[in-house]
């Protein structure tokens, strides 16, 4: 039995980002039904050198494989010219176990599943006109969530911070190359979201970025950075001021995400939390009910987004006739 190996380079062939929004809003349906299978994520931290390995395995009934991930997380990979994250995703046959198919993404199906959360969280959680949306973070994720979100919803001015200002200009400038929008790099982070009606975090802060006094009414906040106990980017008053509040996972939330922080500072209770972005897509919870309400989607990743993702890069692959087999 032979595997198929596939690239980033294929993969980018493969997976677009309307395909890739369709997909995870499905697979957070999908986990509203009940109809996943998945363990624990074990963790592997490296802090000689910067590292963090986290091990997944999900399995969606009557899908035709099952995924195992081993995403890996380095952050002084850039001062040697490699990305920060890179991946393994092994796909075997769910009727026998054997292996389909190694995908080698470099990182890719985790920016671009991700930045679909992002947009699924702004489509069923965001006001519908959104004048000024703020980026905080210029990495490769803040680009991803910026570029899918304008798959859902029409912004006019994205307003940039970041503690680089060379990296705040590349990130600058590849948007206005790449999109029409009317860029503003703000001086401070206040300055970047105090008129924003939609804010993305995506930085590896460990402190708080965000204050709760500098949000106006109405706007959302989709926080991603968050995915460890150490990193946080929203104060806990944030999400003591927040009418409303999902959870990607709440269980993991509590343990490495905002609300975790929000928990341990005691500005909130879990009660607090409305529930999970798979309740919120299948209709279960409301979301925001009030164009005044302030929202917040605390996003650390499920394992649910890589099986799907790496199912349907495998049979868009199949069908491009991508990939080298391995026999």
């Amino acid at each position: 039995m032979s595997i198929l190996l596939l690239n980033e380079d294929e993969l980018r062939q493969a997976i677009n980002t309307s395909v890739a929004i369709e997909a995870i809003e499905a697979a957070f349906f999908t986990l509203a039904q009940g109809r996943t299978n998945s363990v624990e994520v074990a963790y592997l931290p490296l802090p000689e050198t910067h590292g963090q390995v986290e091990i997944k395995g999900t399995y969606l009934s009557e899908a035709p494989y099952y995924i195992v991930k081993t995403a890996n997380t380095f952050l002084d990979n850039p001062t040697i010219n490699l990305p920060v994250q890179n991946e393994v995703l092994m796909v075997f046959d769910a009727a026998t176990g054997f292996p389909a198919a190694i995908i080698l993404d470099r990182g890719y199906l985790t920016q671009i599943q991700t930045g679909a959360a992002g947009s699924v969280v702004a489509r069923h959680l965001a006001n519908e006109n959104l004048h000024q949306v703020a980026i905080i973070g210029t990495g490769q994720q803040a680009y991803m969530q910026l570029k899918m979100l304008l798959s859902v919803r029409k912004v006019r001015k994205v307003s940039i911070w970041g503690r680089s200002l060379m990296n705040v200009d590349t990130y600058a400038r590849r948007l206005m190359e790449e999109h029409d929008l009317d860029i503003e790099i703000a001086p401070s982070v206040q300055a970047a979201i105090e008129s924003a009606d939609l804010i993305i975090t995506a930085t590896s802060s460990e402190q708080p970025l965000i204050e709760a006094e500098w949000l106006k009414p109405g706007v959302h906040i989709t926080a991603i950075g968050s995915n460890s106990s150490t990193k946080q980017e929203l104060h806990p008053e944030v999400l003591r001021r927040a009418d409303v509040i999902i959870a990607d996972k709440l269980s993991q939330c509590a343990e490495i995400g905002e609300i975790h922080h929000g928990l341990v500072a005691g500005t909130i209770t879990l009660a607090d939390v409305q529930g999970e972005l798979s309740d919120l897509v299948a209709g279960k919870i409301p979301g925001r009910t009030s164009p005044e309400q302030i929202t917040v989607a605390d996003l650390t990743g499920r394992s649910v987004q890589d099986s799907v993702m790496a199912i349907l890069a495998l049979e868009k692959a199949l069908f491009l006739g991508l990939g080298q087999r391995l026999t």
